[in-house]
């Protein structure tokens, strides 16, 4: 058996694209690279350890502004519109912002019920299209019109009350909404959540955006319980790329990301598990904010995949994300999940701060001056040559912005993605265990649920210790990185959107290679707990998009934002608009 070195003594440039193109879940190399045949000497590390990084901080005065965990969710709103405040740009088509909401609203043009029905009509008209296109799994329009008739009657009054008031979104099927079935994408878990404990409680963070009067449009379509990156679901229904529907919209918040893009809503509630912010949000041409683990409060939902996922917003700004990100903290509740004193032998995960940072966008361009960017390049250019020109590019941009870009090497990713398959699949496993031994239940799942969690029983306990080990030394080489730079930039994804296979709708598929590319450069974040976004810098020759992915250590989502912004400013006009998109505010012409 071989022993491998302690991860401190482990600097090797080591990133072999040929290694990495194997498909997580496959028997003999991940029994050979990892497994049987390795001995591991860390002890095992069994949620993302987010304690003892660098505090986040900045020289330039106001561009970090602190507000407490659990603040009251209109003055967060009234706080972060005021740090995220942007012009409208004068482009020929672009996509409705929450202050466009908001200007519609008070000034009368439009109204919240008017937006419902435009809703309505959007989602009923995408539902009669060949093939149809899917964005909810649950949508009740009597709910929502109800909703609005509220909201428009507090703006006749000039008493909304905030400015997210009446402004559209929507929430994956895998957090709970009071009065809203939950699914997991599944035919059959949401008359199994209904009795289970929970039932009829609201995701804190959804609760905090509907306090602040935000417009709930339903339960957004997801990748069966999370599980896949294309957002493929034979049994609830398959999303469709807004910017070409012959194509994915990934997943597993497929829905989300489809919303958003095609003009829906401007933020909706997504979560990730290994990538399943990033990965639509890359593919959709939207932003997405992956936060710290724990950073957002996750409970009342359905915790498929416990210690790597999150939930967060994807947007089509980064100020809306912004936004929708700081409503969302405050819902969170402050300190520990879990008390810190337990009776388990797992670690319990440590406690979030009781400040949350948000920035102030107007500063950005300062605030990114002097930041180093950190590139691994074996591992950036490990991707289309597009999808590289395009990523190298937006890097330049914050370069130009005055970011310097530095060379760092991260030893064994390779080994990282393979103990982050088995974490995850294993917990998926664990989750759906009872429904995997139902024969009645069994067949009722996605061919490729059925399949990904059929090979996860070959993965003993042991097999999940080591994965933990590995979880160990991975910290080691990304507190390494880190020391040298504020933030790590790769691709979101090495490649755009794949098609949609016409027979896969049907029968399902099981496409590894695809699958586990798409993962490349986001699971790090996930297995680690580190915060990362995903924001748009351009589009292929197909004109489908292209994402680039920001990483930062633990709690430095304002950081993220920040770069964020900066490229968003400095890209040549918005992106291109998708083939489907409909105008909520009737201000350009529409593809309803």
């Amino acid at each position: 058996m071989k022993s491998l070195p302690p991860a401190i003594e482990v600097d090797a440039d080591d990133y072999d694209s040929a290694e990495a193109q194997t498909p997580v879940l496959t028997g003999r190399p991940l029994r050979m690279f990892l497994f049987d045949d390795v001995f591991i000497p860390e002890e095992p590390t069994f949620t993302p350890n987010t304690a003892g990084w660098r505090e986040e901080k900045s020289a330039l005065e106001g561009a970090l502004v602190s507000v407490p965990v659990g603040s009251d969710p209109v003055e967060i709103v009234r706080k972060a519109v005021a740090l995220t405040a942007s012009e409208r740009t004068s482009s020929a088509w672009r996509r409705y912002t929450i202050a466009d909401f908001q200007r519609g609203y008070a000034s009368g043009v439009t109204t919240p019920s008017r937006v419902a029905e435009r809703v309505i009509a959007a989602v009923e008209s995408g539902l009669a299209q060949s093939p149809p296109l899917v964005f909810f799994y649950h949508f009740d329009r009597d709910r929502l019109r109800a909703a609005a008739a509220a909201s428009t009657e507090r703006w006749a009054q000039m008493q909304p009350l905030s400015a997210l008031d009446g402004v559209p979104f929507g929430v994956k099927d895998l957090e709970n909404v009071a009065g809203m079935p939950s699914s997991g994408g599944t035919a059959f878990l949401a008359d199994f959540l209904s009795r289970g404990e929970g039932a009829g409680a609201t995701n804190p963070c959804a609760a905090a955006l509907l306090a602040a009067g935000a417009l709930l449009l339903g339960k957004l379509a997801t990748h069966e319980i999370g599980v896949g990156t294309t957002g493929l679901n034979t049994v609830k229904g398959t999303p469709r790329n807004p910017y070409n529907p012959a194509h994915h919209t990934g997943g597993s918040s497929s829905g989300t990301g489809a919303a958003v893009s095609a003009g829906l809503c401007p933020f909706g509630v997504g979560s990730d598990g290994g990538g399943s912010i990033r990965i639509p949000a890359s593919l959709c041409g939207v932003v997405g904010l992956k936060p710290t683990f724990k950073r957002l409060d996750d409970s009342q939902g359905v915790p498929v995949d416990a210690t790597v996922a999150v939930i967060g917003p994807l947007a089509n700004s980064v100020a809306d994300c912004a936004t929708a990100y700081a409503v969302m903290a405050a819902g969170a509740r402050e300190g520990a999940e879990t008390p810190e004193t337990s009776d388990t032998v797992l670690p319990v995960p440590r406690p979030r701060p009781a400040l949350v940072n948000l920035p102030d966008l107007s500063l950005s361009e300062d605030f990114v001056r002097g930041k180093r960017a950190g590139v691994y390049w074996k591992w950036f250019e490990h991707a289309t040559p597009e999808v590289v020109a395009a990523c190298k590019a937006a890097l330049a941009l914050l370069e130009a912005a005055g970011a310097a870009t530095t060379s760092v090497t991260i030893p064994e990713l390779h080994s990282l993605t393979l103990a982050h398959g088995v974490t995850i699949t294993s917990e998926m496993r664990s989750y759906m265990a009872a429904s995997l031994a139902d024969d009645a239940l069994r067949p009722q799942l996605n061919a490729e649920t059925r399949a990904t969690l059929g090979f996860s029983k070959n993965f003993t306990g042991a097999y999940y210790v080591s994965a933990q080990r590995v979880r160990t030394r991975a910290e080691t080489h990304f507190r390494r990185a880190f020391a040298g730079c504020d933030v790590l930039v790769t691709p979101a994804t090495p490649c755009t959107a794949p098609a949609v296979r016409a027979q896969a709708t049907v029968g399902g598929e099981t496409d590894l290679v695809t699958t586990t590319a798409l993962l490349r450069f986001c699971v790090q974040a996930n297995f680690l707990g580190f915060p990362a976004v995903s924001v748009p810098v351009g589009v292929d020759a197909q004109g489908l998009p292209i994402g680039l992915q920001l990483m930062a250590a633990p709690w430095h989502e304002a950081t993220l934002l920040h770069c964020a912004a900066v490229l968003e400013r400095a890209l040549s006009g918005p992106m291109p608009k998708p083939a489907v998109w409909f105008d909520l505010l009737g201000e350009q012409a529409s593809d309803a």
